[in-house]
Parts: C-alpha cells; sequence; structure tokens
C-alpha cells in the first residue's frame, strides 16, 4: 500500500510539473506582428490604368522552447479600401491562417510538421509540409522535405489561400548548404514532384571582403509526355565600396523549354527584377546591373535589366528608396518602369508601403 501511495503520489506530481512546463512555455511565447498600408498605380500605354490601395494585418505566436518542443500559429487578413477598376486587386479570401505547426530541435536535427514559411531556392512562400534539417554534419545543412499545399500570404498583395502542390500528390527536396570553405556556400538540391517533373542544380556563392560571385545552374527532367526538359544558368558578380554596392549578372534558359516546370512548382529566388515578365521564357537571355547606396538611414537602391528573347526584347528598371522612420515604423517606395519590344505594352508603375512592426 505505500509503494502504490508513494507511486500514485509521484505521477501527480510529476503530471503537475508537466502541466506547469508547459503554462510557463505558452506564457513565455513571443508575439509578433504587423500593420501595412500599401498603394499601387500602374499607367499602360494603352487600355486602362491600374491600382488599388489596401490593409493589411499580420500577428504570429510562438510558445518558448518546452523539452526541444515549440508551437506556432499565425494569421494574416488583408482588405482592399480603392481599386481604379474593379478587378485590380483580385477576388481572395480576406484571412488566412497561414502558420500553424509543431517543431522539435536539438543539436543534430530539427523537424517542423504543419502549415510553415518555407525559404529554399524553388520552394517559396507558406507550405503544409514536414520539413526536416540536420547539422549533425560540421559546417552541413541538409534539408529534407515534403509539401502538400501552397499559399501566398503577402502584405502588399491579394492573398492566395492553400492550393495542391502537384495535383495533391505534393513534392519532394533535399537541399545541401556546405560552408567548410571559408566565404564559401555550395548549394546542391534535388526536387521531385511525382509523375509531373524532378529538378535539380547547384548553386555556389563565395563572398570575401567587399567581393563577391554567385554560380547557378538547374535543369529539369519533365515526366510528360511531350514536354521538353527546362534549364537555367545565372551567374553574379558584386562589390561594395564604403555605403556604395554594385552588382552585374546574367541569366540564361533553355531555347526550346525555357525552365520547364521549376518556376510553376513552388517558386524561384532567380529573378531579380520586380517584374520581369520575360526572365524564365524559352530562349530569354537577360542582363542586369544594380546600384544601391545608403546614407542618413535611407536606403536607395536601382536595377536595370534587359531581357532578348525569341527575336522579341524587353527593358525593365526598378528604382526603390527604403527609410526607417523608428525602430518599428518604416516607409518605402518603388518605381517600375517597362519597356516592351511591342511598345503598346509598356507601362510603368508606382507604390508606396508604410509598416508598423512588433
Amino acid at each position: 500500500m505505500k509503494i502504490s501511495h508513494l507511486t500514485a503520489t509521484a505521477i501527480l506530481l510529476s503530471s503537475s510539473m508537466f502541466a506547469d512546463n508547459i503554462n510557463t512555455s505558452i506564457k513565455n511565447g513571443n508575439v509578433t506582428g504587423d500593420a501595412t498600408l500599401y498603394a499601387e498605380q500602374q499607367s499602360n500605354k494603352t487600355g486602362n490604368d491600374a491600382g488599388f490601395t489596401s490593409g493589411s494585418i499580420g500577428l504570429g505566436y510562438e510558445t518558448a522552447d518546452f523539452n526541444g518542443f515549440k508551437a506556432s500559429v499565425g494569421f494574416r487578413g488583408n482588405h482592399d479600401f480603392s481599386e481604379v477598376e474593379n478587378g485590380d486587386y483580385g477576388e481572395t479570401d480576406k484571412t488566412i491562417l497561414h502558420t500553424a505547426n509543431i517543431s522539435y530541435g536539438n543539436d543534430m536535427a530539427n523537424l517542423t510538421v504543419g502549415r510553415q514559411e518555407v525559404d529554399l531556392e524553388w520552394m517559396g512562400d507558406f507550405h503544409e509540409a514536414a520539413i526536416l534539417g540536420i547539422t549533425a554534419i560540421a559546417n552541413t545543412e541538409i534539408t529534407l522535405g515534403y509539401t502538400k499545399r501552397v499559399a501566398v500570404a503577402d502584405a502588399d498583395a491579394a492573398l492566395e489561400s492553400f492550393d495542391k502542390v502537384n495535383n495533391d500528390d505534393g513534392a519532394y527536396v533535399l537541399d545541401v548548404k556546405y560552408e567548410g570553405i571559408k566565404g564559401l556556400v555550395l548549394n546542391p538540391y534535388y526536387y521531385d514532384a511525382n509523375n509531373t517533373a524532378s529538378w535539380y542544380g547547384l548553386k555556389a556563392d563565395y563572398d570575401v571582403d567587399s567581393f563577391g560571385v554567385t554560380g547557378h545552374i538547374a535543369a529539369s527532367n519533365e515526366d510528360m509526355s511531350g514536354t521538353e526538359d527546362g534549364q537555367i544558368m545565372h551567374v553574379e558578380a558584386r562589390t561594395s565600396i564604403s555605403d556604395l554596392a554594385l552588382n552585374i549578372g546574367y541569366i540564361k534558359t533553355d531555347k526550346d523549354a525555357g525552365i520547364g516546370s521549376m518556376e510553376a512548382a513552388a517558386g524561384d529566388n532567380i529573378n531579380p527584377l520586380e517584374d520581369g515578365n520575360q526572365v524564365y521564357e524559352v530562349d530569354a537571355k537577360t542582363t542586369y546591373i544594380g546600384l544601391g547606396y545608403e546614407f542618413a538611414g535611407i536606403e536607395l537602391s536601382s536595377i536595370y535589366g534587359q531581357t532578348k528573347y525569341a527575336q522579341n526584347k524587353e527593358k525593365e528598371l526598378n528604382i526603390t528608396a527604403d527609410y526607417s522612420i523608428t525602430d518599428n515604423l518604416s516607409t518605402g517606395l518603388l518605381f517600375v518602369d517597362v519597356d516592351a519590344q511591342d511598345n503598346t505594352t509598356d507601362y510603368n508603375k508606382i507604390t508606396a508601403t508604410l509598416a508598423y512592426t512588433f
């Protein structure tokens, strides 16, 4: 009887301590959020002009660590206040629960299951996914993942609710980053979308002092009958002198198939232009040059790109100015000018953003 009584007492105490630890983890969690006002005006060479004003509120919460476990939740609500023409903003959901996951991590690995933000070479935005990061090997990070659905939850555009990836078959990813050589990051990767395509590539970044270069090549192996394999190549050089930054680059796609299914799968991180309408077209060759300068808390940047494709040419100029009014309040302006081969599709666009974050 004494043993049973002691056992019951131990169980009750353990349960109480477990509940107290969970409550402490929840109470010590971290809340983040933002409130954003956004306006966009586009002047078209032909046809009606376009534009809208909108507001966005984002809120996120993550518990404190509990024996390696954490839980996260986040949502965004967007609302359009006005449109130049009906439909300029888009017909979409007003709110989205973009984050809802449980994660576990230690010195060897971390696993996140559920809705989460992903930032890989061909997988961006928010995904319903299981992502495993392995850090057990020195100077190496291995990412293994599976995504089922993808959504977009930006503060400056209409929300895009979760939609099936690869017709509900999903897609797998293996991404490796090796940083064992000073200044060098090697990033081989492989993606597979069952019965649609697989794609693979190698990216290398080398940065030392005020100079850096990037080399990147990727290709797709298309499974669909009659669909040709795609390919893309990207090189860039960059330097900085005091507060002035300069970068120049070149992007080329396959002459017969462009980049195949890679862009449509789950996003990309190559296109350097705000719009870059033709960068991924068949046999597209894009050259670009960018400048950046910072003074008195103001960040100025510009990029000019020219894409030659299918006997056509499109030029694009982007100019941005960002300023942090306080640690939590910031504003930004963007100007985009697109000069197309067929000048009837020329347009320019101005956007303004005011954001408060906490």
